[in-house]
Parts: C-alpha cells; structure tokens; sequence
C-alpha cells in the first residue's frame, strides 16, 4: 500500500533495511543443491509416496488432467477465446480448484502460485507485486485487470493492493501474462498482465456462506445468493467482512496496521438468445486501515513524532458489458465501467477519483488463413486531491483523457499449424501525445502436444500524475545540521513514458497426458526510467531557516533484463498433481549521460534473482485434501534481505456434501521474517476456514 513515496536523492540516505539474525530462517548453502527447498520437497515427496496407496483409492479425482489444463481457454493474450497451449505468450491460469485447495484468502496470496509473480507482503495489509523485475512500493508496469476492468490508479500508475479483493469462491479463474501486452490492452501493461475472470450468475446459484478465522486473519464472513430471475437470466448479490490482526514490527512488538473491511456487490448475467450475452456487475468496498503517520510541519521546523492513524479507503464501480455472435468465427462486444476510488491519508494526501471507460471490439475472420480484431478504448479520469504541505500535486484538480485503436491479425501461414500475428495499438494521451506499441508474434503447432513460440513487442510505461505534478517534501535528519534540511522533489511536465522492447521465445511440450513442459525466455530492453536528479543544496532566508535539496523527475535510466521460465506440471496418480516452477531474472540497469541518481540503479536489487517453487495437491480419502507450498526465494540485496524458503500447508475436508473446511498453516519454516525492504514481520500464521452451500 503507498503510504508515504520516501524519494532516495543521494548515496548518503539510508537505502537498506536489516533483519536482525534472531527473527531469520537457518542459513543453508545456496540453490539448487542445497537450499533448504529441496529438502523439504523430499519430505514432501516421501510422505506423499508413503500416502500413494491409499490416495489411490479416493473417489473424487481432480477435476482436469495436465493434458486437459492445457485445453483452458483464456481470453488476456489476444482478447479472444483460445486454447492455453495454443497462445504464443507465457501464460499461466490459477484456477478456481487451484484457489479452494491452497486455502489461501487474499487475492495477493493466490498469485504466489503463479510462475514469475514476485510477491512480497510489507505489512497486514501492504503489498508489492511485479512481474520480471522493478518491484517496489510504486511498482508501475504491471496492467491488472478484474473482469476486463483495470484497476490500476492513474495516480502513480500502479494498483493499491489493498482495495482488491472479491468473494474468492467466485473467482473462475486468474490468468497470469508474463511479458508485454501493450497491443491488446494499451499502456502499462509493460512486463506483465494479471486478469482476474470471476463466475457467471448461472454458475453460483444457491447460499453460500464463508467463516474464517486465525490468529492473523481474525474474522472472514462472506455471505452470497444467487437465483433465477427467468430462465435465461440469473443474479447474485454477497457481502463480505474481514478483520486483520497487525503485523509485527522490527522490534518485536506489535504494529499498527491491523484493518477492517467491508464489501458487497452484485452480477447479472442475461443469456438473452443463443448469440448474444449481456452482463451488468458491480460492487462497493470501505476500509480501515491502521498506520504509522507522519507528524505535521511547517518549512523551518522538524516535523512532529509519528502517531498512530488509520488510512481511510472506499470506492464504487459499475461493469456492463454486451457481447453478440454474428456467426461461429465473428464476435462484437461493448464493455463500459465506472470506477470510484477514494483514499484519505492523514497529513499526505485525499484523493477522490471517478474513471470512465468505453470498450469496443470486433473479431472475424477474412477468408480462410485471417483471424482479426480490432478495437477502440476511451477513458476518461478526473481527480480531486487535498494537497499537504508534505504532498502537494499541481493543479490539484485534473481530467485526463486516453483514446486508442488496435488492431491485430493472426495469420495462418499453415493451416491448424503455423501462424503469424501482426498488431499494434495507437494510443493518444494527455501527457506524451501519440504512442504506438506494436507487437510481431509466431507460434509453431509442431505436434499435437508441442508448440514453439517467438515475438518481439514494443510497450510503454505512460507518466502519471505523481511523474509530472507531485511537488513532496521530506524532512531529512542529518546529525550537527544547525538547522532543518529538506529534501524537495518535483514532477516533470516533459516526463517522457518509460519504454520496453521485448524479445521472448516459448517451448510447449505434453509428454503425456500427465506431464508437461512449459518454458519461456525473454530478453528485455528499457529506455526511459525514471530516475531522481538532485541539484545543489541552498539555503532559505538570512541567517539560515532551512536547508533545501531539490531534486526533479527525469528519464535518466536505461537498461536491460534477461531471464526465463521453466513449469513442469506432472500427475503421478489420479489423486497427486505436482507443480515445479522456476524464475530466473537478470538486470543490468545503467545511467544515460548527465544522470547522476545512482540511487535508482539500486531497484535491481528489489527482485530475487531466482524463485522456485513446488506446489504439491493430493486427494486423501473420507474426502480429505492436502496441498503443500514450498517456495525458495533468493536474497533481495537492495535491502539486506537473505534468501529464504516457505512452506505453506493446507488440509481441506469435506464431511458432507454441501460443507467444505480447510485449515492452513503459513510460513512454517519460521517464526518471524522480513519479505521487503521498510515493511514489517511476516510471522506464522493458522488460519481456519469454513464454507457452506445449500
């Protein structure tokens, strides 16, 4: 969650965070060989082996095998339904099955299960989360989308985790890009797109009712009905309630940051004839979140010690959406959403926001080898900010606009085998003017179980309000300073978008219908990173108030990143699946002449260079489920952070019919560790839950 944007001028301001040794994992030698991961996925794996026998046995077997997995149809890569195997993109689905058997109850959780997700938890309720580098707390080149609707903020180009959350047994599916997807999906889906797909009203009929508590996660109550209304039209209303303990301070001693949220909303879904579907949605959320804030000030005075505060957030939004078939092989859809956010800051910042966007597509096919789409998008932003003197965006009142086309065909250059896709989307915005993002994409069908594919993509990052109006002031403590010393930087209205060509290839491969391959490369160049560029230190007034280093927003860091990576998924009995993952990443960042902010090169160091994991669901029987989490993650250096493992367990248990429970247990490795610099604890945690249906 972005509390206070702290900005790193010079190499004399403290960048790193340490982890005193009592609250770390036992040190192990490094990955692959010796990580403590392996060790635990050998347990794992012999306790599951000495469970074979009867698992065998159980009656109720997983809903897909790994050779139907592949057949998923997902709709973020190129806006249209298609196979998962056949898209010529890295791209993992976190299904709804995958979701109930993790136990996992927050929507940042569940993309842990993801390939190349870097998630870390700062707080109880402060996340950050990227894809292929540059994560921290103002992480902006990552598109999410729920339900076809981005929720990113056009204040800092990033999402507030914190507000993002649903009924997660509505939850369908969660389809996770890795890569650029600028074409289809416009500015800031830079590195990566995440797209949370919830169910259809016809789907989830009936009560349903959730109860959950731990010694973290305190209080879960969600409540859903869903009807008919008529035969081809059904609707469905939930609330949901929760209450979150306050993680734990460096110290030792509690934080602040417990919360309190309260959401509800509604879908309807009209099958209104064979070729045409119509969907009206929405929700409404409010939030208490607990915080450390900052004390007041006046220029020529320290500010005030900390106080304890609560952050207040609340929104609205309204999705409709009509999708008509004009024939087997033609679609036209019109999506438009309202969004309504809403964040109170004490003593940094109030924003009020209302977005609109209008959505239109139409996909046909011309002739027997061209598959096209095309498209337009609108939105319009306009905000309304209480400026502080820490604070201060200028004007404080602003409405943005963003039109764009796309457009984009796929080419069968041989039939049901090889194909070409040429596309790009022109955009027009408000701060840069026109943007063009093209993307040149081939995949290979060599087999019916193995595909081969490559692109090259162009994607931009466009400037936010907080690149170009944000004037914030930080008070700095410099020990034998007579007098108070400020540091002051500014927005740039000439702020360029940040730019990313990429280059990926991907190899597909079903060994059988149990066991799979899944590997994917990239090479990634940037151009255009923000960087902080500070100027001389001045003094206000005779004698000397204060001192004042300012410092303006620039595009002074360029660079390049590599990696890539490897999924097996593998069904040794009916009742086990396996998952092996793992993310390799590698960045070279470097000033551009007459940069000088060597601080920025530090967020390299914010991303492991290695993740692994190992996701383990076997099927017990009396209807028992066992998933198990062990996920290794290498040291984070900006910040001082070792590399550690996780383990995350979870039995589920379902003693009648219309009754599922499941308890899980977090971070078991450990009592207490740091994920991210500046945050808190992550302790260990148990967290009950029980689900109804009737």
């Amino acid at each position: 969650m972005l509390f206070l944007p702290t900005p790193l001028i010079a190499e004399d301001l403290p960048r790193t965070s340490h982890v005193p040794d009592t609250w770390t994992a036992p040190h192990w030698s490094r990955c692959p060989g010796g990580c403590p991961a392996f060790r635990y996925i050998f347990l794992a794996t012999l306790l599951t082996a000495l469970c074979s026998h009867t698992a065998r046995a159980a009656a109720d077997l997983f809903d897909r095998t790994i050779e139907e997995l592949g057949e998923l149809r997902v709709t973020s890569v190129s806006r249209r339904s298609e196979p998962m195997k056949e898209t010529a993109s890295s791209i993992y689905v976190i299904t709804a099955e995958d979701i109930r058997r993790s136990g996992y109850n927050s929507i940042p959780e569940i993309l842990r299960l993801a390939p190349g997700v870097e998630v870390a938890r700062e707080g109880a309720h402060s996340w950050t989360i990227s894809i292929r580098g540059f994560n921290s707390d103002l992480s902006n080149k990552l598109l999410v989308l729920i339900d076809g609707r981005s929720v990113y903020s056009p204040l800092y180009a990033g999402v507030f985790w914190d507000a993002q959350d649903t009924l997660l047994q509505d939850i369908e599916r969660i389809e996770v890009i890795s890569g650029p997807g600028g074409t289809m999906w416009g500015a800031n889906a830079v590195n990566g797109i995440i797209n949370i797909i919830t169910r259809s009203a016809t789907e989830t009929k009936g009560f349903l009712m959730e109860l959950g508590t731990g010694d973290e996660q305190q209080v879960v109550v969600g409540l859903r009905h869903g009807w008919s209304l008529s035969e081809d039209l059904a609707t469905r209303v939930y609330a949901k309630y929760s209450e979150r303990e306050p993680s734990l301070q460096m110290s030792g001693e509690k934080g602040v940051d417990e919360s309190r949220t309260a959401r509800a909303g509604f879908r309807m879904d009209w099958e209104r004839d064979n070729n045409t579907d119509v969907t009206l949605q929405g929700d409404l959320y409010t939030s208490e979140l607990g915080a450390f804030l900052p004390g007041s000030f006046t220029l020529g005075t320290l500010p005030g010690p900390q106080f304890e505060g609560d952050v207040d957030i609340a929104g609205h939004n309204l999705l409709a959406r009509w999708l008509h078939r004009l024939d087997s092989d033609a679609t036209l859809q019109f999506q438009g959403s309202y969004d309504h956010t809403a964040r109170d800051i004490p003593n940094i910042f109030d924003e009020r926001r209302h977005t609109l966007d209008l959505d239109f597509q139409h996909q046909f096919r011309y002739g027997t080898r061209h598959n096209i789409i095309w498209g337009a998008d609108y939105r319009l932003t306009t905000d309304r900010l209480k400026n502080t003197i820490f604070a201060t965006f200028v004007p404080d009142e602003r409405t943005d606009r963003t039109y764009s086309l796309f457009a984009q065909d796929e080419i069968a250059l041989i039939p049901d085998r090889l194909f070409l896709t040429v596309g790009t989307k022109l955009q027009k915005n408000d701060y840069t003017d026109f943007e063009l993002q093209p993307n040149l994409r081939i995949n290979w069908l060599a087999s019916e179980r193995q595909s081969l594919w490559a692109a090259v993509s162009h994607a931009v990052r466009i400037p936010a309000r907080l690149n170009t109006d944000l004037r914030l002031t930080v008070p700095v403590s410099v020990p034998g300073l007579p007098v108070p010393l400020y540091v002051n930087v500014s927005g740039n209205e000439n702020f360029r978008s940040e730019d990313l060509t990429a280059t990926e290839v991907g190899y597909r491969f079903g060994f059988s219908q149990d066991l799979s391959l899944d590997v994917s490369l990239f090479y990634n160049q940037y151009d255009k990173l923000q960087t902080q560029e500070a100027g001389p230190i001045s003094a206000v007034g005779d004698p000397p108030e204060y001192l004042l280093l300012p410092a303006t927003l620039q595009n002074g860091m360029e660079g390049d990143t590599s990696g890539g990576s490897l999924v097996v998924n593998w069904q040794p009995l009916a009742a086990w699946r396996l998952q092996f993952q793992y993310d390799h990443l590698e960045m070279d960042l470097s000033l551009k002449p007459g940069a000088t902010d060597t601080g920025a090169l530090g967020i390299a160091g914010n991303s492991p260079s290695s993740q692994a994991a190992v996701h383990s669901f076997l099927k017990l029987p009396y209807e028992l489920e066992f998933f198990t989490s062990i996920r290794y993650t290498d040291e984070l250096t900006s910040f001082d952070i070792p590399d550690r493992t996780a383990v995350d367990l979870s039995l589920g248990w379902r003693p009648v019919v219309n009754l599922r429970t499941s308890l899980t247990v977090r971070n078991l490795t450990d009592d207490a560790h740091l994920e991210f610099g500046g945050g808190n604890l992550i302790e260990r945690s148990v967290y009950l839950r029980a689900v109804w249906t009737f």
